[in-house]
């Protein structure tokens, strides 16, 4: 099921929200019409791993329950042995449904590398959707449960809803603590929180369902046969694909938050404009945040500050997070090999800082060079160039298919050009969902938030109009159906 299907919109949508808002303001009431939503969603992806997603509630809050009782006992609040369990249980489902085989291929490959002639089974499990996100969630939440930075849940229904919460199955934003605290007190209904979640569905579905998926459109082509077109149309879907990724993924948070929003409930900002960021560091602080913040507190910050090899190697610990973000986001080398990259980006990044963080120090010329606008733009112009080529490894399924499909950007591979969509008005939306990136993050200009805080000054029903009309547009390039999200597979 989803968020663009007639059986969620005219379906589980609205008959949640209806029961939700019907029953008493009491959490327990609302959290139960949330819990039956999700558990239905969730099941829409394949009943059979809905077991899947029970368990790990039940495991996990049976463990927070043991933490409970530790504090209570007046045991240290670092309960060494559960989290271990809590780690185990956790990182073992991760493994198992969506790692074993890589790793059991890899070792096969190694093996023969190596001379042997060992073949190692490699098992093909249905993955649960959305497996690592929350699993990453669970986690989070139980570490900081047992290191006494939070309280575990007072209620089983919550913590079930906290896991399972529908708007962010799929691909996020990962939820810290504070859903949790929301969760556990009843919600109101606010008209600020309808308009702002409707503003904020629409804008994610025109986001995902009309731009990213009229992109793929023009970067699918050249991906798959690349031998075909010539150089521009490389660039052309390079292009696209990144436009695609983002808005994919930046749309989906949208409407995840939006959603939540109907329910009288905040997720966090997931996206922040990423496409203005002046350097690899900053990047990192505007594109998929929830991930970004997860890892550096509970990777990177253990890593750098402990007692270990690692102590003081900031920059060694900067690569070791981007790895480790690679291979969460799929079990292959290509996904290795994009963290990698962004790796060794943020270590130069890093190295760089150090160094001209000496010359400032040595003369305050250095200073205002820093500050000047080609700077800036150098900068920024070397971020952007940089994510763009890592994509490159990110889509393609292997080493040699993204070698051929570099190649094609400096030389013609062969002779077809890309066309942007059949009719003229296909060709006009095509370019509108080319634009939409950079008119999109205009707004996080400052001219832009100018703008922003215009629009939100229109009357209601000038707004409502608008909307209306952007429906319509829908209707016409890209009426209602099923679509998949590109992170709801890792």
């Amino acid at each position: 099921m989803s968020f663009s299907s007639l059986l969620f919109l005219l379906g589980l949508l609205p008959i949640t929200v209806l029961a939700y808002w019907a029953l008493p303001r009491r959490a327990g009431a609302q959290n139960t019409v949330l819990l039956l939503a999700s558990l239905l969603f969730f099941a829409s992806w394949g009943p059979a791993l809905v077991p899947v997603l029970l368990a790990a509630i039940g495991v996990n809050y049976g463990l927070l329950s043991a933490l409970r009782a530790r504090n209570a006992s007046g045991s240290p609040q670092r309960a060494g042995l559960v989290l271990a369990l809590g780690l185990t249980y956790n990182l073992g489902q991760l493994l198992l449904f969506k790692y074993l085989g890589f790793f059991a291929s890899t070792a096969s490959a190694l093996a023969t590398l190596l001379g042997g002639s060992t073949s190692l089974p490699t098992l093909h499990w249905l993955v649960p959707v959305g497996l690592s996100f929350w699993t990453l969630q669970i986690l989070a939440h139980l570490i900081d449960v047992a290191y006494g930075r939070r309280t575990p849940p007072a209620h089983w229904l919550d913590y079930a809803v906290f896991v399972s919460f529908f708007p962010q199955t799929l691909s996020g934003p990962i939820s810290r603590g504070d859903l949790l605290d929301q969760l556990g007190a009843p919600r109101q209904p606010l008209a600020a929180d309808f308009a702002r979640g409707g503003f904020a569905f629409l804008l994610g579905y025109v986001m995902k369902f009309l731009v990213a998926g009229t992109l793929a459109g023009l970067a699918d082509p050249v991906f798959a046969d690349g031998s075909s077109y010539n150089r521009s149309a490389h660039w052309l879907a390079l292009f696209a694909y990144t436009s695609q990724v983002f808005c994919d993924f930046a749309g989906y948070s949208l409407m995840a938050q939006g959603l939540a929003a109907l329910f009288g409930l905040h997720l966090i900002d997931n996206f922040r404009f990423p496409f203005l960021a002046r350097n690899i560091s900053e990047f990192w602080k505007r594109w998929h945040i929830s991930l970004t913040q997860l890892l550096f507190d509970y990777i990177y910050t253990p890593l750098v500050t402990g007692d270990g090899w690692m102590r003081g190697r900031l920059a060694t610990g900067l690569f070791v997070v981007l790895l480790v973000s690679g291979l969460w986001h799929g079990a292959t080398w290509m996904f290795v090999i994009w963290g990698a990259l962004h790796g060794l980006a943020l270590m130069l990044a890093h190295r760089w800082d150090g160094f001209y963080r000496g010359l400032c120090r040595q003369n305050r010329v250095w200073v205002q060079r820093r500050k000047s606008r080609a700077y800036v733009l150098t900068g920024w112009a070397l971020t952007q160039t940089w994510f763009l080529l890592s994509l490159i490894p990110f889509r393609s399924p292997t080493l040699d298919a993204a070698l051929g499909f570099a190649k094609g950007l400096l030389v013609s591979s062969g002779g077809e050009a890309l066309a942007i969509g059949g009719s003229i008005a296909g060709k006009l939306n095509g370019l509108v969902c080319l634009l939409f990136v950079v008119i999109y993050h205009l707004a996080g200009t400052a001219s832009g938030q100018r703008g922003v805080a215009y629009w939100q000054g229109v009357p209601a029903w000038g707004r409502g109009v608008c909307y209306g009309l952007v429906i319509v547009y829908l209707f016409l390039f890209k009426p209602l159906s099923e679509g998949a999200f590109l992170y709801a597979q890792f």
